[in-house]
């Protein structure tokens, strides 16, 4: 079942919302694994008893089975530029947001930290042969530049929800949700329809050492109006490079009427090994209301990925 969420009116954006932990929340990790041969993972999404996983300086998206083996890659850009089995920094599409829209489709985006290279979407159908539809965003990701909410900041996609027809993007910079009506947007890049009307919100994140968590994965869940979404802190000042891994928050979204303006629950993702980025997040199993298996996605900035299992009770 999914609820009906509506595109509000165009104007001006969201009451800024502060972010206020919730001592309710909890999540308690079941299980890490290391993913051989998936660098740098940065999306996830579970569907068809299958995860699927993208890198951002891969051009793969990495279909694996229920015990985490890969059984299939999907080339979404040209393989050429491989280095092993990673693309050189100035030349990734630097893919860092995926999602499910139905069992039969995916969407995945470029951050559009670097333009024209990251400026990228694509639409992966799923059949028995994966069709791929890639398309070069850039006239959208400038719109995108030039709202006022993002004025002085810069674009970094790093995550992307689905909920009954409306896609939210999220921007890591200045942490800022945009969504917009999907078919809208579907029929823009396919050049059959105009630019979509863009809603904002503003979120408030926690800080570590003073520097404020970034957004970094979202899913909305299937029986409830929220989106579970996860945000790391790095010593860094920009989108563009890496910096120190400081670690990672976990949290929900009340999407209620475009966003409820109440507080947001969070907590910290606890660190395994190392510190860790958490860079996405997929449902695994809507146990009940207020409690869901999830899994992430986590990527060390050295190539290695881990995906962590555990259960998230709100």
């Amino acid at each position: 079942m999914q609820f009906f969420q509506p595109i509000l009116p165009q104007g001006k954006p969201y009451k800024f919302t502060p972010l206020k932990a919730a001592s309710s929340i909890r999540f308690k990790v079941s299980a890490c694994i290391e993913l051989s041969g998936i660098p740098s993972g940065s999306g996830i999404a579970k569907a068809n008893g299958l995860y699927y996983i993208i890198g951002d300086d891969s051009p793969y998206l990495f279909v694996l089975n229920e015990e985490l083996v890969v059984i299939e890659k999907i080339a979404l850009q040209d393989v050429s530029t491989l280095e092993g089995n990673r693309i050189p920094k100035p030349l990734k599409a630097d893919w860092e947001s995926l999602e499910i829209i139905n069992e039969k489709e995916l969407v995945v985006f470029g951050s559009g930290s670097r333009s024209p290279q990251r400026d990228l979407f694509a639409r992966v159908i799923l059949e028995d042969e994966p069709k791929i539809e890639t398309y070069i965003i850039t006239d959208f990701y400038n719109h995108l530049k030039g709202l006022e909410i993002l004025a002085g900041s810069e674009l970094n996609i790093e995550a992307v929800a689905y909920n009954n027809n409306v896609l939210y993007l999220f921007n890591r910079n200045k942490n800022v949700v945009l969504f917009f009506r999907y078919d809208a947007f579907l029929s823009y890049v396919q050049g059959t329809g105009s630019l979509p009307s863009i809603q904002t919100k503003h979120i408030t994140l926690p800080k570590l050492n003073g520097i404020e968590a970034g957004f970094s994965g979202a899913v909305a869940l299937q029986h409830e109006q929220k989106i579970l979404f996860t945000a790391s802190v790095e010593n860094t000042s920009n989108a563009y490079d890496d910096g120190e891994i400081l670690g990672s928050y976990i949290g929900v979204l009340d999407i209620t009427n475009g966003f409820a303006d109440n507080s947001i629950p969070y907590c910290l993702v606890p660190d395994t090994k190392e510190k860790l980025k958490v860079e996405s997040i997929s449902i695994i199993n809507e146990t009940s209301k207020g409690k869901a298996e999830v899994a992430l996605i986590t990527d060390n900035d050295k190539g290695a990925s881990e995906l962590i299992k555990g259960l998230l009770i709100w």
